[in-house]
């Protein structure tokens, strides 16, 4: 029986490096998690509508690519992404300076759908362009039954970079891995895994909806990949030492910046950059709202 791990469960470190991948519970509130799921169903619904009139294709990948872009832009998303738990679980990853990277997946998988964006093989994600040093999670808004989830193979990560052939395990080599169906997932369960596992689609309910979001994280330190700098990212964190810096205020350590003066950051900044003493906790937008 799978474990789900709790967010400061040290065991789940160590399960992650022998296996590739970490299933956690409780790191979300779980109306925050109900919310959102019904922001979400409630445009697949009103899009589903509008196809069932012949307005538009149905096109399950790409309306799930236009609700992502809404629901970037709500409170919803905010709270999510700067969830206490979630932040703390990927600095025990990544460090303290965590890095979320551009351009989340959301995924809807519904029953029979025959596109093969929601249908992957086994694929390893260090093949599409992410670093070793990042890191996969995927939030889970819906529960997942024994055929619309994912499936991942214990270990196959430190196999190092599986070849490829046309986006699957080059056949020449006729490797096999035992696969493992992550059924067991419910609402709000959070599912880590290193961009070297070998996972794939487990497949499509024939009544059921699976809707999760997939973000990527690494440290504002490491060295990111041509992709990854191309579609950018946002700190989520920044650890003692990069603050230390920032007080100082540039790289090149200009000496005496701040000698006689205030020793601070700009409020801009101030979400992440939290150990500066200038004006905390002043928050006007509660006036505009």
């Amino acid at each position: 029986m799978e474990i789900k791990h709790e967010y400061s469960d040290e065991a789940a470190l160590a399960q992650f490096v022998q296996e590739g991948y970490v299933l956690y519970q409780n790191v979300f509130d779980p109306e925050l998690i109900s919310a959102s799921y019904r922001f979400i169903f409630e445009k697949y619904e009103r899009l589903k509508k509008i196809a069932g009139e012949g307005k538009i294709d149905f096109d399950v990948n790409g309306w799930a690519v236009a609700i992502m872009k809404l629901y970037e832009r709500t409170d919803l998303y905010e709270k999510v992404i700067h969830s206490k738990r979630y932040v703390e679980v990927m600095k025990r990853f990544v460090g303290p300076d965590v890095a979320l990277l551009g351009y989340d997946a959301l995924w809807i998988n519904v029953p029979k759908d025959k596109d093969p964006v929601l249908l992957k093989g086994l694929h390893t994600d260090a093949w599409s362009g992410t670093g070793v040093n990042t890191v996969f999670a995927k939030l889970f808004f819906t529960d997942v039954d024994p055929f619309n989830g994912m499936s991942v193979c214990p270990g196959s990560h430190v196999q190092g970079m599986i070849p490829v052939r046309n986006r699957a395990i080059d056949p020449r080599y006729e490797v096999q891995f035992e696969t493992k169906n992550m059924d067991m997932c419910k609402a709000g369960d959070l599912l880590v895994w290193h961009s070297l596992l070998v996972h794939s689609t487990t497949g499509h309910s024939d009544k059921n909806i699976r809707i999760s979001m997939t973000s990527r994280f690494t440290s504002i330190e490491n060295q990111m990949t041509t992709q990854e700098r191309g579609l950018g990212y946002r700190p989520l964190s920044v650890g003692p030492l990069n603050q230390v810096l920032r007080l100082v205020g540039n790289d090149y350590l200009t000496p005496f910046r701040t000698l006689g003066g205030y020793v601070g950051v700009d409020r801009r900044i101030s979400d992440i950059y939290n150990y500066s003493r200038y004006k905390q906790g002043v928050d006007y937008e509660k006036y505009l709202t």
